[in-house]
């Protein structure tokens, strides 16, 4: 009897004596943590293996969990779960490993919506009139971030280069003292989780201007998006994706997108990643390929043009 040639290439998938390591490139408690966990209990039913186990390398802005998935054997049973901050950090010329390389994409998980936000107090009232008053005031307008190799950054410097528009960026340590001063008015804007600044935007303590998503966001169903206002290369969200080691068998990868596909289908993960501040995908592994390519290229763009350091 004849064999199928993929049926020759796949290894059993997740039999029921494995244990697949599920590598969250982020602190215990992180958001990109809480979709690993949703995700992997799911896996673990809809795969019949032993275990999947999450497990925590955090670092080195996601360099270390990386480079820990990269370097392991390409056999399926080691995956990596990260966030934008990989394809930010694509084109640092000191990684131990090549992010177009050394990876098989296997799904894009979910997507991070970042959200405008003006203090009360700031004149524009809407994405054009902020980009206006910006360009009447070259590198007085002020935005909150938090670290150099972060998405609330470098959208400030995409927003340079792709509208000529000059903004200062503030940075800030934490979440907590960065709010406070937006509200106050001490900083103008910031780019922020939709789900960080949800409670101050719908109590009036923060103007939303524009969201970085293909639809609108349901709880804000106001807000445009940047698409909308004709900016869609302003999509400057983060997103949690999913990766395996380069030379794992192409039907294992297919496999694991699929069932995280199915886990992002099921009701309770689906409204538990919106809850916190997610928008569940579950991609193709073709489609998480073209998707990272673009942010390393977008990102890299971004930091060679304005010179933000990594480190």
């Amino acid at each position: 009897m004849s064999v199928a040639p993929a049926a020759l290439a796949a290894p059993a998938l997740a039999q029921s004596n494995q244990t697949i390591r599920l590598v969250v490139a982020n602190s215990p408690g992180s958001g990109t943590d809480q979709v690993g966990r949703l995700v992997a209990q799911q896996m673990q039913t809809r795969l019949g293996a032993s275990a999947v186990v999450v497990e925590n390398r955090s670092g080195a802005s996601g360099v270390i969990g990386a480079d820990l998935v990269a370097k392991a054997r390409p056999d399926g049973n080691t995956l990596l779960l990260t966030a934008a901050i990989f394809a930010i950090t694509g084109t640092k010329p000191d990684l131990p490993y090549n992010v177009r390389r050394d990876f098989a994409p296997v799904s894009l998980v979910a997507m991070l919506p970042t959200l405008l936000v003006v203090s009360p107090q700031f004149p524009a009232r809407t994405f054009h009139e902020f980009v206006a008053y910006a360009r009447a005031n070259p590198g007085r307008v002020t935005y909150g971030s938090l670290g150099a190799a972060s998405t609330q950054t470098l959208a400030g410097g995409l927003m340079k280069l792709r509208l000529g528009i000059d903004l200062s960026n503030v940075p800030y340590r934490e979440a907590g003292p960065l709010m406070t001063e937006l509200m106050s008015g001490q900083v103008d804007a910031s780019f922020n989780n939709i789900v960080t600044t949800l409670g101050a935007v719908q109590s009036g303590r923060l103007r939303p201007l524009a969201v970085a998503l293909d639809e609108r966001w349901p709880a804000l169903p106001d807000v445009p998006t940047f698409r909308e206002l004709g900016m869609p290369e302003l999509q400057a969200s983060s997103w949690i994706g999913m990766l395996a080691p380069a030379g794992t068998p192409a039907p294992l990868v297919a496999r694991y997108a699929s069932v995280v596909r199915e886990s992002l289908a099921v009701p309770e993960v689906r409204s538990r990643i919106i809850e916190s501040g997610g928008l569940p995908v579950g991609s193709s592994p073709e489609e998480m390929g073209r998707f990272l390519g673009t942010e390393i290229d977008t990102w890299g763009e971004v930091v060679r043009l304005t010179g933000v350091r990594l480190d």
